[in-house]
């Protein structure tokens, strides 16, 4: 009897464990896109990018003042290219989780919990640099020249325009 308590105990510990892998909106982390069946084209497209070195070696010390937002859909072909880009990048500066933000949308962009709720999410992905919870800029659905350029216009505030930008 022992045994089959055992054996059931692990077997839910098991089920429940994975139900964080399943979800399909809401808030993730980077473990959800390297690790769920919803993301099996995020490691693969992570390994592959080959970084812009070049504008890596460029000041990003300032990148730690902003918290960033990205609303993405997992199903998107748009989302499947920049988001693994996009994490790669942040790693290899060593940008801290606690600062991002990853809030998976439905295919109408929504979620049932509203986060995207007053952000005008046009296009998924949609990259959001915040400084003291305020918008400073955004990469819509893909970058104006590629996402380590993008980025270090957007925290050196050198007046960019993401790609669907009009006044």
């Amino acid at each position: 009897m022992k045994k089959i308590i055992f054996l059931l105990s692990v077997f839910f510990l098991g089920c429940s464990s994975d139900n964080k892998y399943l979800i399909n909106e809401g808030v993730v982390n980077i473990d959800y896109l390297f690790n769920s069946p919803n993301t099996e084209w995020f490691k693969k497209n992570y390994d592959s990018y080959n970084l812009d070195t070049k504008t890596l070696n460029y000041d990003f010390s300032n990148l730690d003042e902003f918290q960033i937002e990205i609303y993405m859909n997992t199903k998107c072909h748009d989302s499947e290219r920049e988001v693994p880009r996009l994490i790669k990048i942040l790693n290899t500066l060593n940008f801290s989780e606690d600062n991002l933000k990853i809030i998976l949308l439905d295919s109408n962009k929504k979620s049932s919990d509203g986060y995207e709720n007053g952000k005008d999410i046009t296009n998924t992905p949609t990259i959001i640099f915040l400084s003291e919870s305020i918008e400073m800029n955004r990469i819509v659905e893909f970058p104006y020249e590629n996402l380590e350029k993008d980025i270090l216009n957007i925290i050196n505030n050198k007046n960019y325009k993401h790609v669907y930008y009009s006044e």
